[in-house]
Formats: structure tokens, C-alpha cells, sequence
């Protein structure tokens, strides 16, 4: 090998294990888009670390950890070549998906896990967010604590998922105008190309559709309900009842950018959403008032810590911090 090519091969190194820094993953992007012969070879780097993976104890271990947090089964399309499938895999492939985890971007690989009734599921933790591409080029961003399935056939005719929790979707639209369906527990959303952001978290009241940009259906007991852009429509799941507002649609994908945003939220659901955010465990003192709603819009914060500093200077709290339990109280 030339020394360059040396230089590249230990940077997919870095990249296949998670490990590669933003601006040498700018080299390795250029090298391997430089000319189609550089594709090849990325692809014969990738097979060899993944027949290498099995034999060494300490990337087989990372490895079951990574698939004990998410199987996914969905490749990247046009954004690397794609891999041969591998033999030993028998019924799952190897398989690549674009993933944002704890805000670093990386190419993980998994092998998929089919679970009941032939879904995959990718599944993010408290205190994480990830970002797929679906087989039809969709763009799904994927909140905390929140899982996502759909079926191994997915593709540009077949375009159903499952969603738990809160996601952001860009649907692409199709030329023969198939739908994109987003399943929840308590309704569907029906688009044909749009931007909008979904939540449903079984533990929460409310069940949350804001749309974007586009034009949307909510599918409710054999109703359709059109949503417009920048209109949030909120279900009460007690008594079934809906609500329709208008927002700055945009706040609502504030979290797939690392920002809290929201034009009107109360103390409470912002404690719930913080608590998944930062996997930590947020208690409110009795005397807070906490469905008083308020303004927020904090921008680029680090810690936990840094954002209950700044909270504190927007309402009149006091916050301690012991391991994973936070104490809010009035100032």
C-alpha cells in the first residue's frame, strides 16, 4: 500500500469502530468519493473489518453492545456503496445505517434482528437521539427513549412504520404518490411527502402532531383530520378529545439540533422532556408552579446543568443535583 492509501485504511478503521474525529471523517469522505475505484476499495476494507470483528474479543463485545441498544435493518443507498451480503449472516445482512449518537455522527454496523412478525427495530436510549435514511430516502430523526419498526420489505411501495415516542420525519414523496404512513398507538399520520414532527410516548396525556411544511391526514377511529402547515394537533388520550393551534412549527424539531425551543410550554412537560434528553431523573417541589406555561429558547447547551443555569434566570428556580436526581425548587 502507498502511504496515502495507509492513511485512509487506519481512518475507515476509526470510522467502522466509532472512533473518528469530524475533520478525518471529511478526509476519508473525500478520498472514498474521489473516483469510483476508492469506493471498492472502502467496500474491501469494510468486508475485511467485518470478518476481523469476529476474532477479536474486544470489537465483538462493542459490537454486541452497540446491537443490544439498536437492530436496524436499512441501508444508506447512495450515500456509500453498497456491501455483499455475507454468508455467515444466514438470514440477516450486515448492514449500515447514518446514526446521530450523543451527538456524534458515525457509520455503525449492525446485524439486523427480526423480531415479531418480520419487523426491525431501531431503538433509542434515554439521553440520545439518532438519524436513519430509509430505503426510500425519508430522513427520520429518532428522540430519546423512543423506538421505531417497520417491516424487513420496506421500501418505495411499502412505506408503514411503528412509532413509540417522538420522531421527526422528512418524507420523501413518491412519483406514484404512495403514502407514508407513521403508526402510533393512539393514531396514524398519512403523508405524501412532508416535514413534521410526531410524539407519543405512552406514559405522556397528550399525543402531538406538528407539521412543518406539506400537508398531512390524522387517521382517528375511521376519521381523516387534515393538518396544515404550522398547525399542532394534540390528542387527549383520556377522552379522545382533539385540539388544533397554531405554532412556530419549526421549535418543534428545535431537539434534532441540540436546542430546547418551544414558544409555550409548561414547567412540567419541560422537566418530562429534559428527563429524556439528559437520561436524568427531574423532581419539581410541590410549591412550583408547574402548569404555568412560558417561553423558552435556549441555544447550544452542554450539560444538564448548563440549562437549569439558564432556566433559572428565565423563572424564579433553584435547582441541586445528586448523581442522576435533580431537585427543582422555587428561588
Amino acid at each position: 500500500m502507498k502511504e496515502q492509501e495507509i492513511d485512509n485504511h487506519q481512518l475507515a478503521i476509526c470510522y467502522f469502530e466509532g472512533r473518528i474525529s469530524p475533520s478525518e471523517e471529511e478526509i476519508l469522505f473525500r478520498f472514498v468519493n474521489a473516483v469510483p475505484e476508492n469506493k471498492n476499495v472502502f467496500r474491501r476494507w469494510e468486508e475485511e473489518w467485518m470478518l476481523s470483528s469476529e476474532l477479536i474479543p474486544e470489537v465483538s463485545n462493542e459490537w454486541r453492545q452497540l446491537q443490544r441498544r439498536m437492530q436496524v435493518r436499512q441501508s444508506l443507498g447512495n450515500a456509500f456503496p453498497k456491501r455483499k451480503r455475507l454468508q455467515r449472516f444466514i438470514a440477516a445482512a450486515a448492514i449500515a445505517c447514518l446514526l446521530l449518537l450523543g451527538g456524534t455522527y458515525g457509520l455503525y454496523l449492525y446485524r439486523a434482528t427480526d423480531v415479531a412478525g418480520n419487523l426491525f427495530a431501531l431503538e433509542t436510549a434515554y439521553g440520545e437521539k439518532s438519524k436513519l435514511i430509509l430505503a426510500d430516502g425519508t430522513v427520520v430523526w429518532l428522540n430519546a427513549g423512543s423506538s421505531l419498526r417497520y417491516a424487513g420489505n420496506f421500501n418505495m411501495k411499502n412505506r408503514e412504520v411503528f412509532l413509540t415516542g417522538e420522531a421527526y420525519f422528512e418524507v420523501v414523496k413518491q412519483s406514484d404518490g404512495t403514502p407514508f404512513t407513521v403508526n402510533t398507538d393512539h393514531y396514524s399520520v398519512l403523508v405524501k411527502g412532508t416535514k413534521f414532527n410526531v410524539s407519543s410516548y405512552p406514559e405522556d396525556m397528550l399525543a402531538k402532531t406538528a407539521l412543518l411544511e406539506g400537508a398531512i391526514d390524522i387517521l382517528y377511529q375511521g376519521k381523516h383530520i387534515a393538518v396544515a402547515p404550522g398547525e399542532l394537533l394534540s390528542l387527549d388520550k383520556q377522552n379522545g378529545s382533539f385540539s388544533r393551534q397554531k405554532v412556530q412549527a419549526s421549535q418543534y424539531k428545535s431537539w434534532t439540533e441540540g436546542r430546547v425551543e418551544y414558544d409555550k410550554i409548561t414547567l412540567n412537560e419541560l422537566a418530562i422532556r429534559l428527563s429524556r434528553k439528559y437520561d436524568v431523573r427531574i423532581h419539581l417541589d410541590d410549591n412550583l408552579e408547574k402548569e404555568v406555561a412560558f417561553r423558552v429558547s435556549l441555544r447550544n447547551e452542554e450539560t444538564v446543568g448548563d440549562v437549569f443555569q439558564a432556566l433559572s434566570e428565565i423563572i424564579p428556580i433553584r435547582y441541586e443535583r445528586r448523581g442522576r436526581d435533580i431537585y427543582i425548587k422555587k428561588q
